[in-house]
C-alpha cells in the first residue's frame, strides 16, 4: 500500500515548502497558504512570524525567526511533519 509517507524520501526543513507543494500537486490536499506578521524585538531587529495553513486540515502551524524565509521554512516543516503523521 502506497501512502503519503512514501511520497517524500527525506522530509527536512530546508525543502519543506517544496515538499508540501509536491504533496499538494499529487492531490493529498490543497496548496498551503502562508500568512506573515512582522514585529520588532527590543533592539529594533525584525521578528517574522509565519503561519502555514492547509484548507483540509484543522491544524495550522506558526514559527518565528529573524528572516521571513526562515519563519516560512519552519512553519512549513511543522506542517509537513503533521501531514506525514496522518
Amino acid at each position: 500500500l502506497h501512502g503519503i509517507r512514501d511520497e517524500i524520501d527525506d522530509p527536512n526543513k530546508e525543502d519543506a515548502i517544496s515538499q508540501l507543494e509536491i504533496l499538494a500537486r499529487r492531490d493529498y490536499f490543497s496548496i498551503p497558504t502562508y500568512e506573515f506578521n512582522q514585529t520588532y524585538d527590543k533592539d529594533g531587529n525584525p521578528v517574522w512570524e509565519s503561519i502555514c495553513r492547509i484548507a483540509e486540515k484543522e491544524e495550522s502551524f506558526s514559527a518565528k525567526a529573524s528572516s521571513k524565509k526562515d519563519a516560512k521554512k519552519s512553519a512549513a516543516f511543522k506542517m509537513l511533519q503533521y501531514v506525514l503523521k496522518d
